[in-house]
């Protein structure tokens, strides 16, 4: 249980601002960098907002150095949850130390990370003085009609354009960026909107707050969006505003898996209706009054949005936004990698929007249709995410319900009956699914490249299908059920079920080369499906054998477990494919069937 006391912050150079703590012992700190505030706004910032900046950085911070599992985690991923015990000095303690506000902070947290999160509230020697923050910069009286965070993705870009544009509102733009290479785009799109919408029409507040240099454990960052909401609420509030808005589509705010055993918090909770309802819960509380979190665009699709960007006159803007998880990898080349989730998705919107001429294909590393998706991830990533939109465009609300349990946090959080809300989302997801069915039967090529993501996916796929039954609901856990324990006992040593001894030289080799793979797989958070694989000649050399002797070696151990199983339990007797053949990939442990110990 990771323990963790934070500081009171050191005079110095308020332009990096340092918040002080140790982690079970070991200082670290985060920095925190508000250059964009403005000096009126935040010449009257109270105690309170700098409370809930810290306790919201400090938590970012946690969430950053400590891991979830580590990159060889022996428990399968169970160490994706943690328990964190934080100490933090606060200038308003009587507030913090109320139970209903201790109680709504530690509830939004663990919904949104996963972990579980206490704290207690320690006095802070600056109350009442600690004012002078940041850097400030002069200001000419702007005030805004909206505030909203502002990533420079499609949505919020949308979502920016539509308020100032078609609303007439002067808009904040929150922002927060730990990568140097979002931050130009994030200026360009501003720049963009005050071309459109008039000079007057917004203004940004970027943030940079980050863990100190080489402190990094875990890059999931579930916590961030209580850090986004957090300096939305603190500037809101500064502005006289009670509502926050993240501009995100409801496709991806629900949550729901891409792949199969892909739920709870392995995918984003960053605008799901419980997230959003957790905050305003927190901050009515926090601040006595109402102040609400909410999402104006969880009924549109990302077809939806890029279409709004179009209708509003900025299509030439589309390429400027950024849409891609891997930032760390961008070049100018290629600003999107066109193998993660989010390319994914803004490809078949742009191409279901009829508007792939603003966002040229040569901008992503691996073309949607004609790209060569290798790696085993990233070919489950695209078939996963084709597949679910295909579901979507015929699936009926009972389905649903069946196939994915989890939308039930989502349907108790709109504030609507559980039917309609049902009803509603099956709606939303049917219309996603239909723009990307469409995409899949008009635009992918007659004769695709060899592992393009139509080629895998297969010509009879294209055409729409009715489904064959519900698929069986997932428990919401993100530890595989396995029903096959097989247990690293030793180096000539392998059990499976505590039944099954293994204890050939060749076996044992094989299936710990294969079970160390898999290990380091569930450590580092990986979805099940998504487990690499070992190629064959590279798994043959690691065995010195020939890859003919590999595949016979396999061979013949799959027929003896075939026969211990049905000798040791019968229940078993058609569990003897532990080693899954990927094509084209290689060998790996069949991450639907085995789950992996080490004996300690």
């Amino acid at each position: 249980m990771p323990e963790i006391r934070a500081r009171p912050a050191p005079g110095g150079d308020t332009r990096n601002y340092g918040l002080p703590f140790t982690l079970d012992g070991i200082e670290k700190a985060v920095s925190i960098r508000i250059e964009g505030l403005s000096r009126n706004l935040v010449a009257d910032l109270p105690d309170l907002s700098l409370d809930l900046l810290e306790i919201a950085a400090l938590v970012y911070g946690c969430d950053a150095a400590v891991s979830r599992g580590g990159p060889v985690d022996t428990r399968l991923g169970r160490a994706w949850y943690r328990d964190f015990q934080i100490e933090v000095p606060v200038r308003c303690q009587n507030l913090w130390t109320r139970k209903d506000v201790r109680t709504a902070l530690s509830e939004v947290l663990n919904f949104v990370s996963g972990d579980q999160f206490k704290f207690t509230f320690t006095a802070h020697p600056g109350a009442g003085g600690h004012q002078e923050f940041f850097k400030f910069s002069p200001d000419d009286g702007w005030q805004a009609d909206r505030v909203m965070m502002f990533s420079g993705g499609l949505d919020s870009f949308a979502g920016a354009l539509e308020e100032m544009f078609e609303h007439k509102q002067q808009v904040a733009l929150v922002s927060h960026f730990s990568a140097t290479k979002i931050a130009p785009r994030q200026k360009a799109l501003k720049a963009a909107l005050e071309g459109r919408c008039g000079p007057k029409s917004c203004k940004h507040f970027p943030v940079k707050i980050q863990l100190g240099k080489g402190g990094n454990k875990e890059t999931t960052y579930r916590t961030r969006s209580f850090l986004f909401a957090v300096l939305g609420m603190i500037v809101a509030q500064s502005f006289g505003r009670d509502r926050v808005s993240f501009y995100e589509n409801g496709v991806v705010s629900l949550n729901l898996p891409l792949v199969a055993n892909v739920v709870s918090t392995r995918a984003t909770r960053t605008t799901h209706p419980k997230t959003l309802n957790l905050m305003t819960r927190f901050f009515t509380g926090v601040f006595e009054r109402t102040a609400k979190i909410d999402n104006p665009y969880f009924w549109r699709t990302k077809t939806d949005v890029v279409e709004t960007i179009a209708r509003l006159g900025l299509a030439e803007k589309i390429r400027v936004t950024n849409s891609c998880a891997d930032t760390r990898n961008r070049t100018e080349q290629h600003p999107h990698c066109g193998r993660c989730s989010q390319c994914i998705d803004r490809r078949f919107a742009v191409l279901a929007a009829g508007l792939e001429h603003e966002d040229p294909e040569e901008a992503y590393a691996v073309d949607l249709m004609q790209g060569a998706r290798r790696e085993v991830r990233d070919r489950e990533i695209a078939l996963s995410y084709v597949r679910n939109a295909l579901d979507y465009e015929v699936m009926a609300p009972p389905d649903l319900q069946s196939c994915f349990p989890e939308v039930t946090d989502s349907i108790g959080s709109l504030g609507v009956p559980p039917q309609v809300g049902l009803e509603q989302v099956n709606a939303l997801l049917q219309r996603h699914g239909k723009a990307v069915a469409g995409v899949m039967r008009t635009k992918a090529p007659k004769d695709p490249a060899p592992q393009s993501l139509p080629a895998l996916f297969g010509d009879t796929q294209r055409e729409p299908r009715l489904r064959a039954g519900p698929k069986v609901p997932v428990a919401p856990s993100p530890v595989l059920q396995a029903r096959l324990i097989l247990t690293l006992q030793s180096t000539s040593k392998i059990t499976i079920n505590d039944k099954i001894e293994l204890v050939g030289p060749a076996t044992v080799r094989l299936l710990t080369i294969l079970a160390e793979q898999h290990l380091e797989a569930a450590g580092a958070g990986l979805d099940p499906f998504d487990y690499p694989c070992t190629e064959a000649g590279k798994l043959a050399g690691l065995l010195d054998v020939t890859d003919e002797s590999l595949r016979r070696q396999i061979s013949r151990m799959r027929g003896d477990l075939r026969k211990r199983f049905a000798s040791a339990d019968p229940t078993l007797s058609d569990e003897f494919e532990i080693i899954e053949n990927v094509p084209w990939s290689g060998y790996r442990l069949a991450p639907d069937r085995v789950d992996v110990r080490r004996k300690t």
